[in-house]
Formats: structure tokens, sequence, C-alpha cells
């Protein structure tokens, strides 16, 4: 939900009691014994259950014993009722209206690097295409079936549900500290797959099958058998209104040491790039020199790019890319006020700038802004 994704501690002090709480869960749990990996794969009708379970509803099958005797399961429906309440109203409505009208649409692939989980804001902008590729670090693994969780990892990762809702509902993106966090704390291990399954069940989707997935020497996704233990990479089916999509979700170093590392992800990365591409709550991280060998691929191949303050330079995309500037920047988040200065001074000297009705990103003293870039 950046996105997603936040690596410096400076931007922890804006939900610092969230952390004491899940830092306290997690001293308590983390010594558990993880529970032994499930073999083989749902039917559809049981992914749907998984899913509705997840948005605080009771499925078809009925409400699981653990999770009907749980105290903090009412808690839970409320908590993802009102919070994806105040999403939808404050940020998911405004921003679907925005693209729209701004956003050129496009009927394939979507490419998010520094996603974390947040697949509402590139199904959002871009509701047409077929595939979505989402990359991050965190695991992805399967997605939390409540139905199957005994009474003691059912009240824990709805303790751990509840607090990351409370989190998107007003801010709409996901600190990667927390994610990291929301994966050890329990048994039941809470990846990315879960929060993607939530927001695509509440978006309207069936979800049909979820299954491992990794990208091979040639840089192209392929599935592995479903008995694999782990599952740090996953691709979802998903059906609304008759219309199939395929979300890509994978564990990735996008860093140079990382990508050097690994050549088929290099691969990938370039294959991916020639796709309209998004970046969102990115901590800065394109503009770093640690990070440039993406910047270069997104920058090269790219048709368009949608972006908030923390993807590339604004001096780097006006050389290839007609931009467009949506909100008000005058400096960046305080962790990364070094960044961006050049976007700073665009801001004070173009008068063909757009207001922005949203939330998109980091909190700047209550600005917000979104950078549109169409290839020349």
């Amino acid at each position: 939900m950046h996105t997603t994704t936040i690596r410096f501690a400076g931007l922890s002090k804006l939900l610092c009691a969230t952390t004491l709480f899940i830092a306290s869960l997690h001293s308590v749990v983390l010594a558990q014994t993880t529970p032994a990996a499930p073999s083989g794969l749902l039917t559809a009708a049981q992914y749907d259950d998984v899913a509705t379970l997840l948005i605080g509803k009771t499925p078809a099958s009925g409400l699981p014993a653990a999770v009907g005797q749980s105290q903090k399961w009412t808690t839970y429906t409320q908590t993802v009722e009102t919070n994806w309440a105040e999403y939808t109203q404050k940020i998911g409505t405004p921003m679907v209206e925005w693209a729209k009208t701004e956003v050129p649409q496009i009927n394939e692939t979507v490419f998010y690097p520094f996603s974390g989980p947040d697949f509402t804001t590139a199904f959002q902008i871009y509701p047409n295409a077929k595939r979505y590729i989402m990359i991050a670090m965190q695991n992805a693994e399967r997605p939390l079936n409540l139905s199957a969780a005994n009474p003691q990892i059912t009240d824990q990762a709805l303790d751990i549900l509840i607090s990351a809702w409370q989190l998107y509902g007003t801010h709409g993106f996901f600190v990667t500290e927390y994610l990291d966090r929301y994966y050890y704390s329990t048994q039941g291990r809470i990846g990315s797959s879960t929060f993607i399954t939530i927001f695509m069940k509440l978006q309207g989707f069936e979800l049909d099958r979820i299954v491992p997935i990794k990208v091979n020497s040639e840089g192209d996704v392929e599935e592995i058998p479903a008995e694999t233990r782990n599952w740090p990479s996953v691709r979802i089916y998903a059906t609304k209104g008759g219309k199939p999509i395929v979300v890509d979700y994978l564990k990735m170093d996008l860093s140079n040491p990382g990508l050097q590392a690994s050549p088929e992800n290099l691969k990938f990365v370039q294959l991916s790039a020639a796709n309209p591409t998004i970046f969102k709550a990115a901590s800065h991280l394109p503009q770093n020199a640690n990070f440039n060998m993406i910047a270069k691929e997104v920058l090269g191949r790219a048709p368009l790019i949608v972006q908030d303050e923390t993807a590339l330079n604004y001096s780097s995309l006006i050389k290839s890319f007609d931009v467009s500037l949506y909100g008000k920047f005058v400096i960046a988040h305080h962790a990364f006020q070094s960044y961006h200065t050049d976007l700073a001074q665009a801001f004070t000297q173009r008068s063909d700038i757009k207001p922005l009705n949203y939330r998109f990103g980091y909190y700047k003293d209550g600005n917000y802004v979104v950078l549109i870039a169409r290839r020349k």
C-alpha cells in the first residue's frame, strides 16, 4: 500500500506508538516454533474463503471456530470497515477520478518497483491492466489462512492486522520496518501476499489461484511447485467482472549489488522497465547512487512514469520525458531533505502545475506531489 518502502529511521517517528506495540509483541512470540508449511494449493473457493476472512467478513463456508471465539474478531471487522472507508473517501476515490482524466490508460502490464504490498495504488491508477508486476524486499508467503490457524495464532495475527489497518487507513502506505515485523512476529508469517489478497478482495476481485514463482535464467517468471516450503515470491490469478488479471509479486533486491549478484533479476528488470511504471514512497532510493542501475533502466525504457518525489530525479526525467506536475512541493520529508532540490526549483518556476486533491506518499507539511512523465 508503497510505498510503501521506507528504510530510514527518521520516518519511523511518525508512528512511534505503533512501533512500540509491535516490538513488544515481536519479543513475546518470536521465539515460538514455526509450524510446518502446508503443501499443495487451495481451490478457488478456498482462496475466496481465505480472502473473505481477511477483510473481516464471514465466508460462505461459515466462520471458523477459532475466529468466532476470538475476542479480537469484532474489533478487527470494525477496524477494516472503518479504515477502508476512510482510505476510500480521502485517497482511493479521488485517486481513481484523477487517474481517469490525467493518466493515459494501458491494457497490458504495469511495473511497480519498491511497491511493498500496495496493489491498491497500481490498480486505482491503471484499472485496465492485465498484469501487475510488484517488487519489494519482503517475503510474500502464502496468504494468512485464519480458518486453519489455532486460537493463539489467530489472536496474534488479528492484533497485528488491526495495527496495520489503523496505519493504512490514515496514511495509505505501509512502513517497511513494520512489514518486516508483521512477518516475523507470529507463527502465521504475515507476508506481503496477505495484504495484497486483502486489497484485491476489497477491490472486488475473486481469487482464482496463488502459486509460488521465481525468475529463471532468461529473466522470465516461472511457477514452481506448490509444495515448496517457502514462498518468497508469488503469482496471483484473479478475476473481476469476468476480466482476468495476474499479479506477480517478487521479493528482489533492486540495489546495484543485488542486481549484479543476480543477472537473472537484472534481465527481469530490463524487461519489466519497458512498461508503464509507478513509484510511490520509495525512500528516494532511485535517486541514490547505489540504485542507479534500476533508475537507468526505467529512464531508458519506460514509455510512461507516474511517481512522487521519492523516485527518479526531475532533472533526469525532463531530458527524455514531458513531465506534468501535480500538487505542491517545497522540500522532501525531513528524513530525506537533501533530495530533489531540482524539483523544488521547478515548482517555483513553472506556471502549469495542476492541483492534487488526495494524499500520495509521504506527509510533508500537508503537501503531496505527483509527476507524470510521458516519453517524448
